[in-house]
C-alpha cells in the first residue's frame, strides 16, 4: 500500500488524551470525528505496553476492501513489531501515522 490519506495538518494546538494514556494530534482527532474512526485509537492504545519502549514508530492502518491490516514498524522499510488482522472495517482509507514516544499523528504533524 503506498496511497496513505494525510489530512496535512502542521503540528497542533492541543494534545488529547485516549482514557488509555495515550496522546494525540487535532489533525487525528478531526480524523477520528469525520472517519468515525476512534476504533484506531483503541487499537494503537491496546498495544502500548508492548511497544512503550520505543522512542519511535510508523503505525499502519492498510485498509483493503472491508479488511484492515494494522502493522507497527520501527521504520517504513523495517519489520513489523506488531501485526494485527481486521477482520471487518468500514474505514474507506488506510492511514499512516507516527508514535512519537506517546503520541499519536500523522506524518505531516511531525
Amino acid at each position: 500500500m503506498s496511497d496513505y490519506y494525510d489530512p496535512c495538518y502542521h503540528g497542533t494546538d492541543t494534545y488529547w488524551r485516549h482514557p488509555n494514556g495515550l496522546l494525540y494530534t487535532d489533525s487525528l482527532k478531526d480524523f477520528c470525528t469525520e472517519k468515525a474512526a476512534y476504533w484506531t485509537l483503541d487499537v494503537v492504545a491496546s498495544y502500548l505496553p508492548q511497544i512503550k519502549h520505543y522512542d519511535f514508530l510508523v503505525v499502519f492502518f492498510d485498509v483493503n476492501g472491508s479488511t484492515c491490516s494494522f502493522h507497527v514498524r520501527e521504520d517504513t522499510d523495517m519489520p513489523d513489531v506488531v501485526r494485527q488482522e481486521i477482520p471487518f472495517t468500514d474505514m474507506s482509507v488506510s492511514i499512516k501515522l507516527y508514535l512519537c514516544g506517546n503520541i499519536l499523528m500523522f506524518p505531516s504533524d511531525y
